[in-house]
C-alpha cells in the first residue's frame, strides 16, 4: 500500500533497470542529481517502475537518493510507452518536483516527449552538462548541430524542469552501503485499455551490436589502421578482450566502421572501464567523447601525438605489430593456441 504523506518537491530522477539490475546510467544521473541538490539544499528522489522491483528500490538510497518512490504493477513488468507515461505522470503530479531527469537511452528518448506533453512542460533532450543557478533554475547544456556548438537552456516557467541526459557523460557516484533513505511504494491507477502495445518477447543483442556507449571495454582505432583489409585483426582482438569496437571520425569517413560506432563530439560519448586506442592521434573531437574512461591505453607511432597526453598507458610502436602480438598472447592465455608461457 502507498504510505501517507506528501512527496518531496526537489530533484527527481527516473531509475532505469533491466533483468533485475539498475542500469549504469541510473547511477550516473543519480550522482548528478545529488550534486545539483547539494548546491541548493534540496532532496533527491528516485522513481522506480516495474513488477517485483522492491529489492532494487531498497538499493537506491545507497547511491544518493533521499526518497525512493516505487510503483509495482504487472502492467509495468516490461516497458511500454503508454503504461509508463501514465504511471510516471500520475506520480509526478502527486509530488510536483522542481526537476525531473531521465536517461537519454532508447527508453528515455521514447518516454520523455510523451511525458512532457502529458505534464505540459518543457523538455531539453540529450544534455551533456547540467547545473543549477541561484534562482533554482536548471541550466541544461546540449550540443546541437553535430556538436559544433553548445547551447545552455533554462525553462523558468516550466515545472518540472525536464531533461534527458546522455549516458556516459557523467561519472558514476560512490556506493555507500550504510546510507539510508525513505522508500515508499506508490499506488497508481493504470487503465489496461489505454495500453495498446503488448510485449511478446525479447531478442538478446550480440556484443558487436551493443550500443557502444554501454560497453565496459572498448577497442578503438583510427586512421592508423591504414587499410580495411586489416580490420579482421581488430575484430579478433576485440573478441578476445570481450570488447566493443569503436572508431574515430577518420575511421568512419574511410568506411571502416559505421557511424553508430563513432566516438567523439559528433558521435557517441563513452566512459568504459577500459579503452584501448590504436592509431588514433587524439584530436579534441575524439578525446571529448572518451575522456571520462576509467583507464586509457594508447598505441601510436608518434611519441608527440595528443592521445599520449590523456592516456594512462602509452605504447610507442606500430599497431600492426603490437595488435597481432596481443592476439597471440591472449589466445595463449585463454587456451586457444599460440605460444606457451
Amino acid at each position: 500500500m502507498s504510505e501517507g504523506g506528501s512527496l518531496d518537491q526537489g530533484i527527481w530522477i527516473l531509475a532505469e533497470h533491466c533483468e533485475g539490475r539498475l542500469e549504469e546510467v541510473t547511477l550516473e544521473i543519480l550522482m548528478e542529481a545529488r550534486r545539483l541538490a547539494n548546491k541548493r539544499s534540496l532532496k533527491v528522489s528516485a522513481l522506480l517502475l516495474g513488477h517485483g522491483v522492491g529489492q532494487m528500490a531498497e538499493l537506491l538510497p545507497q547511491w544518493g537518493a533521499d526518497f525512493v518512490y516505487w510503483v509495482d504493477d504487472p502492467m509495468l513488468a516490461d516497458y511500454t510507452t503508454e503504461a509508463f507515461a501514465m504511471a510516471v505522470a500520475e506520480v509526478v503530479r502527486m509530488g510536483d518536483p522542481s526537476v525531473l531527469l531521465l536517461p537519454a537511452t532508447a527508453m528515455g528518448r521514447d518516454l520523455a516527449p510523451r511525458l512532457a506533453a502529458r505534464l505540459d512542460t518543457t523538455l531539453v533532450s540529450d544534455c551533456v552538462v547540467l547545473d543549477i543557478n541561484e534562482q533554482g533554475l536548471l541550466e541544461m547544456t546540449r550540443a546541437p548541430y553535430g556538436g559544433r556548438l553548445y547551447a545552455t537552456i533554462t525553462a523558468p516557467r516550466s515545472r518540472p524542469q525536464m531533461a534527458t541526459v546522455r549516458p556516459g557523460v557523467l561519472g558514476k557516484g560512490r556506493h555507500s552501503k550504510g546510507r539510508k533513505g525513505i522508500v515508499r511504494r506508490i499506488e497508481v491507477a493504470l487503465a489496461p485499455m489505454a495500453v495498446r502495445t503488448k510485449i511478446l518477447g525479447f531478442a538478446r543483442v550480440e556484443r558487436e551490436e551493443l550500443d557502444i556507449s554501454e560497453a565496459e571495454v572498448i577497442l578503438a582505432f583510427g586512421r592508423g589502421l591504414g587499410d580495411k583489409e586489416r580490420l579482421p585483426h581488430m575484430e579478433e582482438l576485440a573478441r578476445l578482450l570481450g570488447a566493443a569496437l569503436g572508431g574515430s571520425r577518420a575511421s568512419v569517413d574511410a568506411g571502416w566502421i559505421p557511424f553508430s560506432r563513432q566516438i567523439g563530439q559528433t558521435g557517441k560519448t563513452v566512459s568504459p572501464d577500459l579503452i584501448i586506442c590504436c592509431g588514433i592521434s587524439g584530436a579534441s573531437q575524439f578525446t571529448m567523447g572518451m575522456k571520462d574512461s576509467k583507464f586509457i591505453v594508447a598505441i601510436n607511432l608518434d611519441r608527440h601525438c595528443p592521445m599520449f597526453k590523456v592516456a594512462d598507458v602509452c605504447i610507442l610502436g606500430d599497431m600492426h605489430q603490437i595488435v597481432p602480438a596481443l592476439i597471440e598472447r591472449l589466445a595463449s592465455v585463454k587456451g586457444r593456441g599460440g605460444p606457451k608461457g
